[in-house]
């Protein structure tokens, strides 16, 4: 495993001023600084501060830090907490509250005369669909309506300044997910930490029952997952009927999202018969009424918004693997939607992976579960059947020059991504290569 220095007291590229940090770091714009040693930080107020790769808060208090740094956290860290609690429990969270069935949005009657701050995107800011939560509040209520696909560091920072200026009750996430991606950075970069309720309009990311959250540097092409306890959102509300206008092109590539968190959390490193319950459960509800979905049911859609929260529920405790990583990779540099990237992605992983026996076996009962010959080979054809069915292209739309020139950049991005270790199959700069190129333009 690498050495990392102390990360406790990071040394910046340039001298700064000093400043003793709070609870929490709080966000605002600023360049990349790069630790590389075990020196008091000495920084500006607002910088951002990056260490190989993954955005984690690492505060403690009393430490020397400015109060305005975001950290990026390596993964060999990351995966030693994981190993040292494997080796005395496992765990299962079990938060936030959901709401789903007739009429949902009756939940919101709880934040009744709170102070209420509305995270969204433009469009759904002015459609008729964002007028049911507002109807539903009776204090004062803000609208932060910035949100953009893939959202960026810049953009939580906006968020945060809104936030502490309005000073609420708690924040309501509508949309998909990138508005539940970019609230959870807001909350959690802000020093008042308010109640997050998530309220999703695609089913894919499962975001609203996940510790997890995806932030992209616009600057450096790179997606940074953000992973802490305190992203669980408080409650979550599904209300299938928010599905009615999304375009089959989404709810595809939202679907197939569906399926790689399931067969991803199925075979990770930290899968339980808890988290396998929800995954199995998830992957063949998803595989069973993912095309009915496609082609407009909302019954089926309904079913898609249960299967994309379970398959969240499971990932969240069981971890992703080398799928998700490279997806991060490719999204990070050529802006490709997330579920189309694991959709081109997943049955080559599949066939990766499934030379663990281990493995194999998990895969084969998702397979026979989906009434399919119980093989892990089974499994990956009918993924690729379905893909092409849903009509996702087969190839990345990027040249094909410019998409083998960028291959060892990505599969270096892969490796330092936080999912990788959850794969429950070690993995080579190589070997990502290589999967890499089978859906290369």
């Amino acid at each position: 495993m690498p050495t990392f220095p102390d990360f406790r007291y990071p040394l910046c590229r340039r001298p700064l001023e000093r400043k003793k940090c709070g609870r929490r770091w709080e966000l605002s714009q600023g360049e990349d600084m790069i630790s590389n040693a075990g020196e008091p930080c000495q920084r500006r107020r607002g910088e951002i501060h990056a260490v190989n790769g993954n955005l984690r808060n690492i505060c403690s208090s009393g430490g020397k830090f400015s109060a305005g740094a975001i950290f990026f956290h390596p993964p060999a860290i990351l995966t030693a907490s994981r190993k040292r609690q494997a080796e005395t429990m496992e765990t299962f969270w079990i938060k936030p509250k959901l709401y789903f069935g007739p009429e949902p949005m009756a939940a919101l009657d709880r934040l009744a005369g709170k102070r209420v701050l509305i995270v969204t995107d433009a469009f759904l800011a002015s459609s008729g669909l964002l007028d049911r939560v507002k109807n539903r509040l009776t204090g004062a209520v803000e609208i932060f309506d910035q949100v953009e696909p893939d959202p960026s560091l810049r953009l939580v920072a906006q968020g945060v300044r809104m936030l502490r200026d309005f000073g609420p009750d708690a924040v309501v996430a509508f949309g998909g997910g990138s508005p539940m991606d970019c609230a959870k950075g807001m909350c959690w970069f802000s020093d008042r930490h308010p109640p997050l309720w998530c309220i999703p309009t695609t089913a894919g990311t499962g975001s609203e029952v996940t510790s997890f959250a995806v932030l992209t540097d616009t600057d450096q092409g790179v997606k940074y997952p953000l992973v802490e306890e305190d992203l669980l959102p408080e409650a979550a509300i599904l209300d299938a009927s928010l599905l009615e206008g999304v375009p089959p092109h989404v709810t595809a590539d939202t679907g197939m999202d569906v399926l790689t968190h399931a067969a991803e959390a199925v075979a990770a490193k930290g899968a339980s018969p808890f988290s396998d319950a929800l995954a199995e459960k998830a992957f063949a509800l998803a595989y069973r009424r993912l095309p009915e979905a496609h082609a407009g049911s909302r019954e089926a859609k309904q079913d898609m918004l249960l299967a994309s929260c379970m398959a969240g529920m499971a990932f969240n405790a069981a971890g992703l693997g080398v799928c998700h990583s490279m997806a991060h990779a490719l999204g990070g540099r050529f802006h490709v939607p997330h579920g189309r990237l694991n959709a081109l992605l997943l049955p080559g992983v599949i066939q990766f992976n499934a030379v663990e026996q281990r493995t194999a076996e998990k895969y084969a009962r998702l397979a026979k579960l989906c009434g399919l010959a119980a093989n892990p080979r089974a499994l990956s054809s009918a993924v690729t059947r379905l893909r092409s069915g849903l009509k996702i292209p087969l190839k990345l739309p990027v040249p094909a020059q410019e998409f083998r020139a960028a291959l060892p950049g990505l599969a270096a991005a892969a490796l330092q991504d936080v999912c990788l270790p959850g794969n429950p199959r070690p993995v080579t700069a190589g070997e990502i290569e290589a999967m890499l190129r089978e859906i290369g333009g």
